[in-house]
């Protein structure tokens, strides 16, 4: 076969990222990396579904995007502590979207304090919601994708966080529930695979999102030195070797990459978008 005759039965870059056709659940998607992901879904042709504990949010963030994308955009409430709350979306995306074909675990919560001062409360709310969600996710999703019709590009993510792979300080329980994720993720696509559907986790660090910015005024609010403030946040800048944390829509892009067709040969891999940071 000549170089020409390869050349011509290759996808075009075009196909590789065209989601047109395929049906997509991004849950925490009313804002942050959700909301990027669900944006980058739908400018790429997908139909998607929006799941969030803020419904109102969820709601609007779908209408807007419907509008912008020109895409199908709906958005529902979720609890992804809640078995009943998670069939419900997956069914309500049956029933809007004919199907499920992306499934993208993203809710999550965030809190940091000293193991010793955990409670078992603390500890078990950062599982619920980071860990236990996750699974419920995979669990409705993967039944759902098994059963119904066989259809290329069927595939799961998993949004995990650096600090699964990297040591942090106050971060006992949402480190422990995070490297659970990533742990759930090459199990289940070692199960997976037989069914041709794809299962992979994204590890992003800090990343600029509403909810970071809302952190970070309340801990200026609290601070009593406005400069140690500035220094911490400066000494955070410093230590990612480029410089800067990431924006929302830089992780949004890693995940769009593994759910087109550039990632098809990929399963069970933990994609790092932390800016080099675990290098260090």
């Amino acid at each position: 076969m000549t170089t020409a005759n390869i050349d011509a039965n290759l996808p075009t870059l075009n196909d590789l990222i065209s989601l047109k056709g395929r049906r997509a659940v991004v849950t925490g998607a009313a804002r942050g990396i959700g909301y990027c992901t669900a944006r980058r879904f739908a400018q790429a042709g997908a139909s998607v579904l929006i799941g969030d504990r803020n419904v109102d949010g969820a709601k609007q963030a779908a209408a807007t995007l419907a509008q912008e994308c020109k895409a199908t955009v709906h958005g529902a409430a979720l609890d992804v502590r809640s078995v009943t709350s998670v069939q419900e979306l997956a069914a309500t995306a049956e029933r809007l979207l004919g199907g499920i074909d992306i499934w993208i675990n993203n809710a999550g919560v965030f809190r940091g304090e000293p193991l010793v001062e955990t409670t078992d409360e603390d500890w078990d709310a950062m599982y619920d919601v980071n860990l236990r969600g996750t699974f419920h996710g995979c669990r409705e999703a993967a039944r759902r994708m098994i059963a119904g019709p066989k259809r290329p590009g069927q595939v799961i993510v998993n949004i995990a966080s650096v600090a699964a792979v990297r040591g942090r300080v106050s971060l006992g329980a949402y480190s422990a529930a995070k490297a659970g994720v990533v742990g759930l993720t090459r199990s289940l696509a070692m199960e997976l695979v037989q069914h041709g559907i794809r299962v992979l986790s994204v590890t992003p660090s800090m990343a600029e999102t509403p909810g970071v910015a809302e952190m970070r005024a309340a801990a200026r609010q609290k601070a009593t030195d406005g400069n140690s403030v500035a220094a911490m946040e400066k000494a955070i800048r410093a230590s990612f070797p480029m410089g800067r944390a990431a924006e929302a829509d830089e992780v949004a892009r890693v995940i769009f990459f593994c759910v087109s067709d550039l990632a098809a040969f990929m399963t069970g891999s933990n994609v790092l978008v932390d800016g080099g940071l675990t290098t260090r």
